[in-house]
């Protein structure tokens, strides 16, 4: 079975690419030492926000 989360960053105008991109880096990080892989991103289409969608296997056998 998998499991499913999604991470939001927000972009904006106000906002370095610098920091943006650090951010979706330290986020991606986070998520894959806690055993997740990246599936899927999108970007909104008013550049608000960056969606990161990770997925994972869990065992359901006890």
């Amino acid at each position: 079975m998998k499991e499913c989360v999604e991470r939001i960053v927000e972009v904006g105008f106000s906002r370095g690419p610098k920091t943006i991109f650090d951010e979706v880096e330290q986020v991606s990080a986070e998520m894959i030492r806690d055993g997740w892989v990246l599936n899927d991103s999108l970007m909104e289409d008013g550049l608000g926000k960056i969606h990161l969608f990770f997925e994972r296997e869990i065992n359901t056998e006890e």
